[in-house]
């Protein structure tokens, strides 16, 4: 059983360097400019969707009787729609929460604000799914919407998201180790392979990931935080991910983090 799901991460592995090599030259592939105002093709982060998908209908042959592959299944299919929609059909001149549902608010649809709807619902969705109380269900909700959120606010700098999400999946990885929850590491494991493949491109701005991308990356991470942490845990997280929210709503999170790596190479 083990050699089966190191087949299906080996598997990740080639369907994302054979997807994204020829993702790269397809035609009709959106381009979007980059920090430095460099055309790049954006959406590659499709090939997370793709992954997820094609890796958890394997897991009937070693998940038994748990929904969490189909609730994965479904949070990386709704999400990636919405986020490839804004990468498609991006409203142009609208940033943060507040500026999308201001419009909203004015009886104008964003694709920002759909996708803060379509995200909210699914994370109330598997909140109601894992927990009984109303405050575990809040938590857990908020913890999945904002880090969802997080994750698009990490993607405005080549490699960015990608180095959050795997230093943030090592972590929990080995939080799974000393808790003995190994299959939790191979469900996800797929997923980080992708990344790690992902990383290659993007670091060297080859391809962004786009909102579809940091949508699915931003769930996942979401999802296993929520599902797993103690109750503590959970109320220091979404303190941590509140905090990058409120910050980021009045100042460039980018700017911040390019201030913090300018002061550790003076030291």
């Amino acid at each position: 059983m083990r050699c089966l799901r190191l087949i299906l991460a080996f598997v990740s592995l080639i369907t994302t360097v054979f997807f994204l090599e020829n993702f790269r030259k397809w035609e009709h592939a959106i381009k979007k400019s980059n920090y430095r105002n460099k055309e790049i093709i954006t959406a590659g982060g499709v090939v997370f969707v793709i992954v997820i998908l094609l890796i958890n209908v394997y897991t009937v042959f070693y998940w038994d009787n748990t929904d969490i592959p189909e609730y994965i299944m479904l949070s990386a299919a709704c999400m990636g729609f919405s986020g490839l929609m804004d990468d498609i059909f991006g409203t142009k001149g609208v940033k943060g929460i507040r500026g999308h549902f201001s419009k909203l608010l004015q009886g104008k649809i964003t694709t920002g604000s759909i996708k803060a709807i379509i995200g909210l619902s699914i994370a109330c969705f598997l909140a109601v799914k894992k927990n009984d109380f109303w405050m575990d269900i809040i938590i857990d909700a908020l913890i999945i919407a904002f880090s969802t959120n997080l994750l698009n606010l990490m993607d405005l700098r080549p490699g960015r998201a990608c180095k959050f999400f795997l230093f943030s999946v090592t972590i929990i990885f080995l939080y799974f180790l000393r808790k003995g929850l190994t299959n939790l590491i191979y469900l996800y494991m797929p997923l980080a392979v992708s990344v790690i493949v992902f990383w290659f491109y993007d670091s060297r701005e080859l391809l962004m990931m786009g909102d579809v991308g940091s949508n699915v990356l931003g769930i996942s991470l979401g999802i296993m935080i929520s599902w797993i942490s103690s109750y503590y845990a959970k109320i220091g997280v979404l303190s941590f991910l509140l905090g990058i929210q409120l910050i980021s709503e009045f100042y460039s999170l980018s700017k911040i983090l390019e201030r913090i790596v300018s002061l550790r190479r003076n030291f």
